[in-house]
């Protein structure tokens, strides 16, 4: 019976009763009918009491198969989640032996209906998860040979065109080539914000065009888009055991002795059977198993509404055990949109051209830089074409086609190599963040940028700090002027500058030597090595690099970083649900054994009282959906 409940866990969301739990309340139905026939032939008709005690034994038998059979499998799996059945088995087995049939009955028909009420209440839980798979476009408007057809978003293919109006949800994560709009990208992102939109920038698919008419070409295929993504990191994290589930179980193989004793020793001081069924009843440790699995779900769905996706529940506690926080630099820490300084441009070039083509090479690039300059053109009203082949090359620079003609936007050392020209000398300042910008045969300039910290990162670090992390550090790749000066800002414990990939690595590997707990937070490529040493990974989704994200642990859909402490206060939240879930369960149980073994608690009375405590536990959990 208990396993009927473990339906959340396979990720298959379908928001109704199961298939398993239909056909026992059938079942019950049945028996129950059988029951009530056989008691009222009884009462009406005396002489046919062998015929209605048949009847009411096989009301018994119909209702009790699919326990025992439970109960079977359950000696050879040796899962906690089939206890139930063990227990439920054998106060049916006494019962019977005492010709109790009815009593025999009538214990699983009201475990069943109420295991009914705790699937109801799991439901609200289930319901939240399948709210998110609605907010998905059920249909996309492709753009073929100057035509709109609807066809299915799974359909939909990489360089695929398709066109969204005002008010509907956007089908496939692609880059926005023609129209302005603004985008309700809460659903994905938890942003309360609409964000505006034009040509060059990327959407997401869940998200909601609010305002004008876009085009939009795919660049992944439904089943890479960050909404299927959030939904499969979703389902890896509720089928996923936190340690304290596993400490559980690891003492509920104890417990089903503990309660043949218990029952043993109440009938050898009391001979009275009814005393001993009653505690096998009434000891279903239904309540213990949902004590974590049940507030997990629902912390995992509180968390995705804020947009951060928990890869694994085991994470929800490893964070109340964190102490040094590591942080990245570009994208995380900063705003990752970097701002335009100045524009330099080389003698023969012209500066709305040379910003044309950067803007070129830049659509479509996740960078921080390449957003900056796609805002940049957009602000001055440079239009620029989406071109039809485009390279990156993360760290150093992008590549791209248009008309048969190729530009360059990155390191000029990396320009020279790959276009075979002379790379001028650098004159970017001493704390710039600059591209440079070039043709086929030469140079035509440099864009010098500005990268500042997130307005909330200050705030976000001294929430960290209040809710008992011990070591800020800011790890990055930058020279130690723009480093040092970032992390002065901050008010971090350490700067740590000109890291590579493996540095960061052995960093975070010291650190976590020292006996420190580490999360790492960041966005790219070179913070994979880092994000997975790491006890607790963080990645940043907006602006991350694919690779990143799938070495976190926690993704965070959302720029804003305050989301972390949310994170250290949702971890907390959740180990108090479930210990309160733990003592609702053992106290409820030990409490009704007791009144049982003193003969206060029947054993039909101790079936109806068995399931209260299961229902107080998802209740219990179902709160913390409630929270904003």
């Amino acid at each position: 019976m208990t396993n009927d409940r473990q339906a959340p866990a396979t990720g298959q969301h379908s928001v109704g009763l199961n298939g398993i739990i239909k056909l026992k309340l059938a079942n019950s139905i049945f028996a129950a009918v059988f029951l009530i026939t056989g008691i009222v032939l009884e009462m009406l008709l005396p002489e046919q009491k062998q015929t209605a005690r048949l009847i009411v034994a096989i009301a018994a038998m119909a209702v009790s198969l699919p326990v025992f059979i439970n109960g079977f499998k359950g000696l050879f799996t040796r899962e906690p989640c089939f206890m139930t059945e063990q227990l439920v088995s054998l106060a049916i087995l006494a019962a019977m032996s005492e010709g109790e049939f009815a009593v025999a009955t009538i214990i699983p028909i009201i475990m069943v209906f109420g295991h009914l009420l705790e699937e109801k209440s799991i439901m609200g839980i289930e319901e939240a998860i399948e709210s998110m798979r609605r907010l998905h476009s059920r249909q996309a408007r492709l753009l073929a040979d100057g035509r709109e057809t609807l066809v299915e978003p799974g359909g939909l293919k990489p360089d695929d065109l398709i066109v969204c109006y005002p008010g509907e949800t956007i089908a496939a994560d692609g880059v926005i080539s023609e129209g302005e709009t603004m985008i309700n990208q809460a659903p994905i992102t938890g942003e309360s914000v609409p964000v505006e939109a034009f040509a060059g920038v990327g959407v997401f698919a869940g998200t909601i065009n609010l305002s004008g008419k876009i085009c939009i070409k795919v660049t992944k295929a439904a089943s890479d888009t960050l909404f299927n993504k959030i939904l499969h990191l979703l389902k890896e994290a509720e089928a996923s055991k936190a340690p304290i589930v596993k400490i559980i179980e690891k003492y509920l193989g104890l417990y089903f002795p503990f309660v043949i004793m218990v029952a043993a020793l109440t009938l050898f001081l009391t001979s009275d059977i009814s005393r001993a069924v009653a505690i096998l009843v009434i000891s279903c440790p239904c309540a213990l198993i949902l004590a974590s699995p049940s507030a997990m779900i629902a912390a995992l769905v509180s968390a995705a509404r804020h947009g951060i996706m928990i890869k694994n529940t085991a994470f929800l506690e490893l964070l109340a055990e964190i102490d040094t926080v590591i942080f990245d630099k570009t994208g995380t820490v900063t705003l990752g949109k970097l701002e335009v300084e100045k524009v330099v441009t080389l003698p023969g070039s012209d500066n709305q051209e040379m910003l044309r083509y950067a803007a070129m090479c830049a659509s479509g690039s996740i960078h921080p830089v390449s957003a900056a300059l796609i805002a940049y053109a957009h602000t001055n009203g440079i239009r620029f074409p989406i071109p039809a082949v485009q390279k990156e090359l993360h760290g150093r620079g992008v590549s791209a086609e248009i008309d048969g003609k190729r530009f360059y936007l990155g390191k000029p050392g990396w320009i020279a190599e790959e276009a075979g020209i002379t790379a001028p000398a650098d004159v970017a300042g001493e704390n710039g963040i600059s591209v440079w910008v070039a043709s086929e045969t030469a140079f035509l300039g440099e864009v010098i940028f500005s990268d500042r910290p997130r307005p909330e990162m200050r705030q976000a670090i001294d929430q960290l700090r209040s809710l008992g992390v011990k070591n800020v550090i800011l790890l990055t790749g930058d020279r130690s002027q723009i480093g040092n000066a970032i992390g002065k800002a901050l008010g971090v414990d350490a700067t740590v500058c000109e890291c590579l990939p493996q540095d960061k690595l052995n960093y975070v590997n010291n650190r976590k030597a020292c006996g420190e707990r580490v999360m790492f937070v960041g966005d790219g490529i070179n913070d994979a090595l880092a994000l997975k040493a790491s006890d607790v990974g963080i990645a940043m989704a907006r602006g991350g690099t694919d690779i990143a994200i799938q070495n976190s642990d926690i993704t965070l859909n959302t720029d804003n970083l305050l989301n972390l402490a949310r994170m250290f206060d949702l971890s907390e939240k959740t180990r108090g649900i479930i210990n309160q879930n733990i003592l609702i369960g053992t106290g409820f149980s030990l409490l009704m054994m007791v009144l049982a073994s003193i003969g206060l608690i029947s054993p039909v009375i101790g079936a109806v009282a068995h399931n209260l405590g299961p229902v107080f536990v998802v209740l219990n959990s179902a709160r913390m959906l409630k929270e904003n």
